[in-house]
């Protein structure tokens, strides 16, 4: 369909880094962070939380929140589905399925698109708000070669919200086990950490067609299994969001991890701030906790602002 000319396009962005504006935006020499943070203990979402109730370091150095807002902004999800051989079978039929569930969650102000992989990468349907088209387009899906181009679907995925001014949600299902990519594992990293996005995964227990992972560790203990856990980790863990690892691929564990990462997504608040004693230029490490009490927070790693022309 569109893989020509998405392989040309995802080739192209191995060298073009940008700052969304959703990170970090410029007007009259003002900059205003906005920090998408995850608060939850045991699992559940922590409500009713005001700025005053946060404690964030921009480059070590406390910075005063001007505000705090939880649901306000749409979403602008895309989701990132592994058509090789892995997902053959009923894992397909699940999978779509789930994805039907997440599609019919999204409202009427959010867009969504949809992007599938193999030997190479397909938009299927870019950022739109009918979401009738995703769901026709879910409703055609097929395992397509015995190949997988996970870095270049997230880089693809990237640059779609890269300049979004939504709150963007990447949601990626895969068996994690890239063999077929062009763009390095750094080059992904590097991008995830320049733009302003959220990315939540699902993996598949191993790189055949069948077999589990358990919650905490995928199957086997060879370097192949510890390097595709590793990078989702990375790119998940750089933008603020999480890592599933299945334990099957049921018709009940598959739509409630995507109606869960969608949900939680939702219940993230929005945190606004103007950087005060710390360098304009550069890469500027985040650091977010709760003034009072525990929780597990979920935060990106930090933001980068290219030096002035």
């Amino acid at each position: 369909m569109r893989t020509l000319l998405v392989a040309a396009f995802v080739a192209a962005f191995a060298a073009e880094m940008l700052v969304a504006w959703g990170q970090v935006t410029f007007r009259s020499g003002v900059e205003v962070v906005r920090l998408d943070v995850s608060v939850t203990r045991g699992g559940r979402p922590v409500t009713g939380l005001t700025a005053d109730d946060f404690d964030v370091r921009d480059a070590g150095v406390p910075q005063h929140m001007d505000g705090v807002l939880v649901e306000k902004l749409p979403l602008s999800v895309v989701l990132v589905l592994d058509m090789s051989w892995s997902v053959d079978g009923t894992v397909l039929r699940h999978l779509v399925e789930a994805a039907q569930t997440l599609a019919a969650a999204i409202r009427p102000a959010d867009r969504a698109a949809l992007i599938t992989f193999s030997k190479g990468v397909t938009v299927r349907v870019p950022l739109t708000t009918d979401v009738s088209t995703i769901r026709s387009a879910l409703a055609s899906l097929a395992v397509e070669e015995n190949h997988t181009a996970l870095r270049d679907a997230v880089s693809t995925a990237l640059r779609l919200v890269s300049n979004d001014e939504t709150r963007p949600l990447v949601m990626a299902f895969t068996d994690g086990c890239d063999n077929s990519s062009r763009i390095s594992e750094s080059d992904v990293l590097d991008t995830a950490r320049r733009i302003r996005v959220v990315m939540h995964a699902i993996m598949l227990g191993d790189c055949g067609r069948s077999g589990a992972a358990s919650p905490g560790r995928p199957n086997g203990t060879g370097r192949a299994e510890l390097d595709r856990l590793a990078f989702l980790q990375s790119v998940v863990g750089s933008t603020g969001g999480r890592l599933w690892l299945l334990e099957s691929t049921s018709s009940r564990q598959l739509p409630q991890s995507f109606t869960r990462a969608l949900d939680e997504m939702r219940a993230r608040y929005v945190l606004t701030y103007y950087p005060q004693g710390v360098a304009r230029d550069g890469w500027h490490e985040l650091k977010v906790r709760l003034k009072r009490g525990r929780a597990d927070i979920k935060a990106r790693s930090g933001y980068f602002v290219p030096p002035r022309e």
